[in-house]
């Protein structure tokens, strides 16, 4: 297996497979620096948050990078950062999901067209944890779950797309999922189908934390993942959610 540096900082999430001198497979050259000109909009930007932080790491691994990182500066200059329907074209999930994390998706949903066709909420009683990570207490949120039906016609799709807005009403934070067709009529089976995990571990979930597309579970015992990866359902989720931010 080669050599793979994971760069997480500035609004930039990619592997690098530093043996290969590449965007980890099967990221090309074109699309790896495409999502990186999505997030860093000038040259200034992609030397000082991406390229100069690489060459840092460089010099404390020993890892030979300057191919990669000419590549990508040269490559740059000749691409531009992906659209909406371009995105929607990728086919590696994770790529595309995290190519989606780099849009501002309340302009794409706008500039798209889109109607609230459902909504609920939920009253919690959840978890607050300091920057560092303090224990604060419990506080009281109403969350708010907004069904949109998208137009998938500027993204030559036939038929529609849904995405759920969820917002809390204390905060006024606010936060867009993509969700299945399927669960289009219910706000609350909707946000809990976005959470997946492996069967037969629910009966052990002690207790979830999330933060957007981010979600950690703990479980009451040690359990070996098996069988078929399912999404939760909303009394499941409400259950076992303790913190989200």
């Amino acid at each position: 297996m080669s050599r793979q540096f994971n760069f997480d900082k500035n609004g930039i999430s990619i592997t690098i497979d530093i043996d290969n001198q590449s965007f980890i497979n099967p990221i090309s050259l074109v699309d790896g620096t495409k999502y990186i000109k999505g997030v860093l909009t000038n040259k200034e930007r992609l030397i000082n948050r991406f390229v100069n932080p690489i060459k840092e790491t460089s010099e404390r691994t020993g890892w030979e990078t300057d191919k990669f990182i000419n590549d990508v500066i040269n490559m740059y200059d000749q691409v531009e950062p992906f659209t909406y329907v371009e995105a929607f074209k990728i086919e590696d999930q994770q790529f595309r999901a995290t190519v989606f994390g780099s849009i501002d998706v309340t302009e794409m949903i706008e500039t798209l067209g889109a109607k609230r066709i459902a909504t609920d909420g939920k009253h919690v009683n959840q978890k607050v944890y300091s920057e560092s990570g303090e224990f604060l207490g419990y506080h009281e949120f109403d969350n708010i779950y907004e069904v949109h039906e998208v137009s998938g016609e500027k993204l030559g799709l036939e038929e529609n797309l849904y995405a759920l807005k969820c917002w809390c009403t204390t905060t006024n934070k606010e936060h867009w999922l993509w969700i299945e067709d399927q669960y289009k009529d219910s706000p609350l089976e909707a946000v809990a189908s976005t959470f997946r995990i492996h069967e037969n571990l629910i009966p052990h979930i002690k207790e979830i934390k999330r933060q957007g597309d981010i979600l950690l579970v703990e479980l009451n015992q040690e359990v070996e993942p098996q069988g078929d990866i399912v999404p939760l359902t909303a009394e499941q989720y409400f259950g076992f959610l303790t913190a989200q931010s």
